[in-house]
């Protein structure tokens, strides 16, 4: 097995970060943990976890970012970081406009998110009845949303952001040993990592067809 086979979502998010030398991280924890990675790529990182689970940063505060806005000054942070976050909040793109607040002009964001189209999410997803029963509970409990790669590109864009970079995270043959390096083929990961530059603002605006046919941009509320 390759080194690059050895890395896993915190450990190329960390990787990647680096590559971009940022001075001040926000990392955003919730299912999983924090990204205990952060920690050695020489920035000042900025902790947060609904549990308050521990990690060397430079401070760590208990917070769940599905109960309350984030508890920091606009432009505080060059850079966001979070592994699967977004497929366990009620309002993703309520918390995508927070990010975007926290970020100074030009700010990194490099989150991750499963990919609805992996292979065996298909597979589980189109025998559904046969696999309801062995997926794992979080699954079924606190999976609120997945995200294809070009509704993530609609969110982000939505919230201020474009993608920059996608990085592949993990390719296993299910109940064998067999990875396989797909970093440089997100298309093929169980978990993509987007890596997002601040463009902007958030834009509240969708688009509807009228009557006649004509698309009308329509503003309303997204990040409430």
């Amino acid at each position: 097995m390759s080194a690059a086979l050895k890395k896993g979502r915190n450990e190329l998010i960390a990787e990647e970060a680096a590559k971009r030398a940022p001075k001040r991280i926000l990392d955003v924890a919730y299912a999983h943990g924090p990204n205990l990675a952060l920690a050695n790529i020489g920035a000042e990182v900025i902790g947060i976890d609904p549990l308050g689970r521990a990690a060397p940063f430079a401070a760590m505060r208990r917070f769940d970012v599905n109960s309350a806005p984030l508890p920091f000054t606009d432009g505080e942070f060059d850079m966001v970081a979070m592994g699967c976050v977004l497929s366990h909040l009620s309002h993703p793109l309520k918390f995508l406009a927070e990010v975007n607040r926290v970020l100074a002009p030009s700010g990194i964001l490099i989150v991750s998110s499963p990919s609805p189209n992996y292979y065996w999410e298909t597979v589980v997803n189109v025998f559904y009845h046969h696999f309801k029963t062995r997926v794992s509970k979080s699954k079924h409990i606190e999976h609120f949303f997945e995200f294809t790669r070009y509704t993530m590109r609609t969110i982000l864009g939505r919230a201020g952001f474009a993608v920059e970079k996608e990085i592949g995270s993990t390719f296993q043959l299910v109940k064998t040993n067999l990875r396989f390096d797909v970093s440089k083929r997100p298309v093929l990961a169980f978990e993509i990592i987007y890596v997002a530059k601040k463009t902007g603002s958030p834009e509240a605006f969708t688009v509807i067809e009228d009557d006649a046919g004509k698309i009308v941009k329509f503003d309303t509320e997204l990040f409430s």
